[in-house]
């Protein structure tokens, strides 16, 4: 019989007897994570779809907030420049009595509120409208979902100030300090309304910046945590690695073994 025949036989065999033998294969068991862990969805040592899960609502909520920043800032920055023409107004409203036609005062206060009213309808981010309402709008606030909260602020209506000055300008007597002073308070009490609104912004903006840090800080936390943790917040990144890693050290075991008993 041939020799070569007789030992590839033997060694054959001797490799189904290391498949076979529970001597000597390897009890996946004993090893601390096994390959079927990283793909089984259901594996309390290593989660990977929790993870990528977690990493999609991080990528939405963050995306979330900075939409909100963006809007409350934009809205702030409108009402700051609103604070410029209510200045202006109450400049003229102050000197209207050096001034002999009221009829063109009057016409140079609307003019104000026109491009006053304009600036707060050309106020939107992606083409919502943030500190005035249309007819057509179904949004009355700006609502910001994030990591199970809801941030929300109230739109103002910035329409309804113009209106107001509108009407005490235009059906007072200039030529009346009476009339001059009740659209000087109008005018002052406006002001103070578009702060407060503003301030409500800043204050809106502060909430969704601090949210958005924390979600940073425990994102960052999560992608530093070891291999050897108990935790499922691995990076997808890491998982796989590793579970390269797990495989050949199981493949070099075996092999080890079979160089042994074929030797």
């Amino acid at each position: 019989m041939d020799i070569n025949a007789i030992n590839s036989a033997n060694n054959i065999q001797n490799l189904n007897h290391l498949n076979n033998n529970s001597n000597v294969s390897i009890n996946k068991a004993q090893l601390k994570y096994s390959v079927e862990d990283f793909n089984n969805v259901s594996s309390e040592n290593l989660n990977v779809s929790r993870s990528s899960i977690l990493k999609s609502e991080f990528s939405q909520d963050i995306q979330s907030l900075n939409d909100g920043i963006a809007k409350s800032q934009i809205a702030q920055n409108s009402m700051d420049k609103l604070q410029g023409f209510l200045k202006n107004i109450e400049n003229k409203l102050e000197n209207s009595q050096n001034v002999d036609d009221k009829n063109e005062l009057k016409k140079s206060i609307n003019q104000d509120l026109r491009e006053f009213n304009q600036i707060a309808f050309d106020t939107k981010y992606k083409g919502e409208n943030l500190i005035a309402n249309r007819f057509n709008d179904n949004q009355e606030s700006i609502e910001v979902s994030s990591n199970n909260n809801i941030y929300s602020i109230e739109k103002p209506n910035i329409a309804n100030f113009t209106n107001k000055i509108f009407d005490v300008v235009n059906n007072g007597n200039l030529d009346n300090e009476q009339d001059v002073q009740n659209a000087l308070n109008t005018i002052s009490n406006t002001s103070n309304q578009l702060e407060g609104l503003s301030n409500q912004f800043v204050e809106f903006s502060k909430q969704l910046q601090s949210d958005a840090k924390n979600q940073i800080i425990e994102q960052n936390f999560n992608q530093t945590i070891n291999f050897g943790r108990e935790s499922s917040d691995f990076s997808k990144s890491n998982i796989n690695v590793n579970a390269g890693y797990l495989a050949a050290a199981q493949a070099n075991i075996i092999q080890e073994q079979s160089v042994r008993l074929l030797s």
